[in-house]
Protein backbone atom coordinates (compact mmCIF):
# COMPACT_ATOMS: atom_id res chain seq x y z
CA UNK A 1 0.00 0.00 0.00
CA UNK A 2 1.76 3.32 -1.18
CA UNK A 3 1.28 6.08 1.26
CA UNK A 4 1.07 9.52 -1.05
CA UNK A 5 1.87 12.56 1.30
CA UNK A 6 0.86 15.90 0.35
CA UNK A 7 3.34 18.91 0.98
CA UNK A 8 1.85 22.51 1.47
CA UNK A 9 4.17 25.17 0.32
CA UNK A 10 3.54 28.39 2.64
CA UNK A 11 5.51 30.49 0.55
CA UNK A 12 3.66 30.23 -2.20
CA UNK A 13 0.47 29.90 -0.39
CA UNK A 14 1.19 33.29 1.10
CA UNK A 15 2.39 34.89 -2.35
CA UNK A 16 -1.02 33.66 -4.04
CA UNK A 17 -3.08 35.17 -0.57
CA UNK A 18 -1.28 38.64 -0.59
CA UNK A 19 -0.75 38.81 -4.13
CA UNK A 20 -2.90 42.22 -5.56
CA UNK A 21 -3.04 43.22 -1.75
CA UNK A 22 -2.40 46.43 0.50
CA UNK A 23 -1.32 46.62 4.05
CA UNK A 24 -2.00 49.21 5.89
CA UNK A 25 -1.20 49.68 10.04
CA UNK A 26 -3.20 51.61 11.79
CA UNK A 27 -2.04 52.92 15.95
CA UNK A 28 -5.30 53.59 17.83
CA UNK A 29 -6.13 53.37 21.52
CA UNK A 30 -10.02 52.83 20.35
CA UNK A 31 -11.69 49.18 20.40
CA UNK A 32 -12.27 48.06 17.66
CA UNK A 33 -16.00 47.89 17.03
CA UNK A 34 -15.46 51.89 17.79
CA UNK A 35 -13.09 52.22 15.04
CA UNK A 36 -14.84 50.69 12.58
CA UNK A 37 -17.72 52.82 13.91
CA UNK A 38 -15.86 55.87 12.74
CA UNK A 39 -14.31 54.55 9.48
CA UNK A 40 -17.82 53.58 8.51
CA UNK A 41 -18.97 57.28 8.96
CA UNK A 42 -16.09 58.98 7.75
CA UNK A 43 -15.43 56.79 4.69
CA UNK A 44 -18.21 55.47 3.88
CA UNK A 45 -17.51 51.89 4.35
CA UNK A 46 -19.24 49.40 5.75
CA UNK A 47 -16.90 47.16 7.95
CA UNK A 48 -18.64 44.31 9.98
CA UNK A 49 -17.26 41.80 12.29
CA UNK A 50 -16.69 38.49 10.33
CA UNK A 51 -16.88 35.51 12.93
CA UNK A 52 -16.16 33.51 10.24
CA UNK A 53 -13.10 34.92 9.31
CA UNK A 54 -11.62 35.69 13.23
CA UNK A 55 -8.16 34.28 13.58
CA UNK A 56 -7.63 31.91 16.35
CA UNK A 57 -3.81 31.44 17.93
CA UNK A 58 -2.84 29.47 20.63
CA UNK A 59 0.49 29.57 22.55
CA UNK A 60 1.83 27.14 25.75
CA UNK A 61 -1.96 26.40 26.82
CA UNK A 62 -3.64 29.47 25.84
CA UNK A 63 -5.69 30.28 23.01
CA UNK A 64 -5.97 33.90 21.81
CA UNK A 65 -8.82 35.00 18.94
CA UNK A 66 -8.05 37.91 16.87
CA UNK A 67 -11.32 39.04 15.43
CA UNK A 68 -11.83 40.35 11.52
CA UNK A 69 -14.30 42.75 10.21
CA UNK A 70 -14.83 42.74 6.72
CA UNK A 71 -16.45 44.80 3.82
CA UNK A 72 -16.33 44.54 0.36
CA UNK A 73 -16.98 47.53 -2.44
CA UNK A 74 -20.21 46.57 -4.17
CA UNK A 75 -19.48 48.33 -7.90
CA UNK A 76 -16.39 46.14 -8.07
CA UNK A 77 -13.98 43.36 -6.92
CA UNK A 78 -11.98 44.70 -3.99
CA UNK A 79 -12.39 43.49 0.00
CA UNK A 80 -11.62 45.54 2.34
CA UNK A 81 -10.10 43.46 5.88
CA UNK A 82 -9.61 44.81 9.54
CA UNK A 83 -7.73 42.83 11.88
CA UNK A 84 -7.42 43.48 15.64
CA UNK A 85 -3.92 43.21 16.02
CA UNK A 86 -3.80 42.47 19.41
CA UNK A 87 -5.70 40.07 22.07
CA UNK A 88 -4.67 40.72 25.56
CA UNK A 89 -1.55 40.58 25.84
CA UNK A 90 -0.76 38.87 22.71
CA UNK A 91 -0.39 39.86 19.06
CA UNK A 92 -1.41 38.93 16.06
CA UNK A 93 1.85 40.12 14.67
CA UNK A 94 4.53 40.81 17.27
CA UNK A 95 6.83 42.31 15.47
CA UNK A 96 4.64 45.48 14.51
CA UNK A 97 3.78 45.31 18.29
CA UNK A 98 3.24 49.34 17.79
CA UNK A 99 0.34 48.86 15.34
CA UNK A 100 -3.22 48.15 16.97
CA UNK A 101 -5.11 47.06 13.53
CA UNK A 102 -4.56 46.24 10.17
CA UNK A 103 -6.25 47.22 7.65
CA UNK A 104 -5.76 44.84 4.25
CA UNK A 105 -7.15 46.14 0.64
CA UNK A 106 -7.74 42.97 -1.50
CA UNK A 107 -8.07 43.11 -5.05
CA UNK A 108 -6.87 44.63 -8.44
CA UNK A 109 -8.75 47.73 -8.70
CA UNK A 110 -6.37 49.60 -6.45
CA UNK A 111 -3.75 51.17 -7.92
CA UNK A 112 -1.03 53.09 -5.64
CA UNK A 113 -2.59 56.40 -6.08
CA UNK A 114 -6.00 54.81 -4.74
CA UNK A 115 -3.88 53.70 -1.59
CA UNK A 116 -2.18 57.07 -1.13
CA UNK A 117 -5.88 58.86 -1.33
CA UNK A 118 -7.10 56.08 1.37
CA UNK A 119 -3.92 56.84 4.15
CA UNK A 120 -4.92 60.43 3.41
CA UNK A 121 -8.69 59.74 3.98
CA UNK A 122 -7.94 57.73 7.34
CA UNK A 123 -5.51 60.17 8.84
CA UNK A 124 -8.77 62.16 8.88
CA UNK A 125 -10.93 59.56 11.04
CA UNK A 126 -11.27 59.89 14.45
CA UNK A 127 -9.09 58.04 17.15
CA UNK A 128 -6.73 56.91 14.70
CA UNK A 129 -3.60 58.48 15.45
CA UNK A 130 -1.14 56.85 13.02
CA UNK A 131 -1.36 55.49 9.85
CA UNK A 132 1.40 53.56 7.48
CA UNK A 133 1.71 51.51 4.50
CA UNK A 134 3.30 48.64 5.38
CA UNK A 135 5.42 45.83 2.91
CA UNK A 136 4.22 42.64 2.98
CA UNK A 137 7.59 41.45 2.03
CA UNK A 138 8.76 43.04 5.68
CA UNK A 139 5.82 40.99 7.91
CA UNK A 140 7.57 37.69 9.03
CA UNK A 141 4.46 36.29 10.94
CA UNK A 142 2.43 36.97 7.55
CA UNK A 143 0.74 33.47 7.50
CA UNK A 144 -0.89 34.85 10.84
CA UNK A 145 -2.89 37.03 8.53
CA UNK A 146 -4.12 33.90 6.33
CA UNK A 147 -7.62 32.91 7.13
Amino acid sequence: MTILKLKLDNDQLAEDFFDSSYIIGIASTARDYQLCWHINRQLHTNFRVNNNLEISLSKKTRSFHFPVFDFHEPTNSVAHYLYNNRCQAEFLLPELKQINFLWMVKGDYYQPGDVKKLLEELRLVPLVQLVSLLDIRDIKNKMNLIF
